[in-house]
């Protein structure tokens, strides 16, 4: 039984260190029919992002008591329910769409929040008014351009058809559906709402679009699988920028391609057979390749 070791070393430049490629040092091998493949041990740091561009799920708006339309646009990274909820309410602090307690907190009209009871994400929404404001003395931030309304408003957050809608799992739409018309401060919102409003996702929220890492080699032939070159197929471990171990209890072994081979490649894709983009590059990737008189008593 011959061990192999793929190390970031191996990593194919701009594959986002999703494709390894390991040269054999002795020059081309020749595997036969009869010889297995199957995965030792794996290493590696959980350093995929669920929120990119290229996942198409980085942005919807919001819409704010004066009736603008505001972008809330996330760099690309790893967030959970919360971790969303902070990057909106930073982007309505750079819009100074807040208001500010006699405390001096930062009192927010809208959040991203987490069901555990019902497994779902919420929508709140919160009113304001002239009214509201001087009863709980909350006053504007320095530098907002806008005002406060006279009437009963509350922001809306706006879903778009992007897949963003699958991470908080809510069908494309503004919540709450109104019209925010008029000239501030004596806006009307139709319908008109007297309560703070509530909403919840509709399907289960798709936090992170990859559940599953499959790993391929291109020497194997796995007859009862798609991709056929499939190797293995693990979740990832723990949290994000945490290291973790694969390390089956028992070999699972392959069936090699045979061929004559001076090089074989190592991927990783997700679970609906896409590239996966992985930040940090340290892994190990442990294989072993069995001889024929190794698998005589399989």
């Amino acid at each position: 039984m011959r061990t192999l070791i793929l190390n970031s070393s191996d990593i194919v430049e701009g594959t986002n260190n999703s494709i390894l490629s390991y040269e054999f040092a002795g020059g081309n091998i020749n595997l036969k029919k009869g010889q297995k493949v199957a995965l030792a041990n794996l290493q590696m740091y959980y350093s995929t992002f669920n929120i990119t561009a290229a996942n198409n799920n980085n942005t919807y708006n919001y819409t704010w008591v004066d009736g603008t339309t505001n972008a809330v646009t996330m760099p690309d990274g790893f967030y959970d329910i919360p971790a969303l909820n902070n990057y909106l309410h930073f982007v309505m602090v750079q819009n100074k769409h807040y208001l500010v307690a006699a405390s001096g907190d930062f009192v927010y009209f809208a959040t991203l929040g987490i069901n555990p009871s019902r497994y779902s994400c919420e929508i709140n929404v919160f009113g304001m008014s002239v009214a509201l404001a001087a009863t709980n003395t909350w006053t504007l931030p320095v530098g907002a351009t806008w005002v406060i309304p006279t009437n009963f408003i509350v922001p809306e957050i706006n879903v778009g058809t992007n897949n963003f809608r699958l991470v908080i799992g809510f069908a494309t739409g503004d919540y709450p559906t109104a019209v925010i018309a008029g000239v501030p401060p004596a806006q009307t919102q139709t319908p008109a709402f007297t309560t703070d409003q509530q909403f919840l996702s509709s399907s289960v929220p798709q936090v992170t679009p990859v559940s599953s890492f499959i790993l391929t080699c291109s020497l194997v032939n796995n007859n009862y699988a798609v991709p056929n070159n499939l190797l293995y197929s693990f979740s990832p471990q723990g949290t994000i920028g945490e290291q973790f171990t694969i390390a089956p209890n028992q070999y699972v072994f392959i069936d090699v391609l045979p061929a004559q081979y001076n090089r074989f490649q190592v991927s990783f894709i997700d679970q609906n057979f896409r590239p996966v983009s992985i930040q940090d590059p340290n892994m190990i990737i442990q294989l072993v390749v069995s001889d024929i008189e190794d698998n005589l008593g399989l």
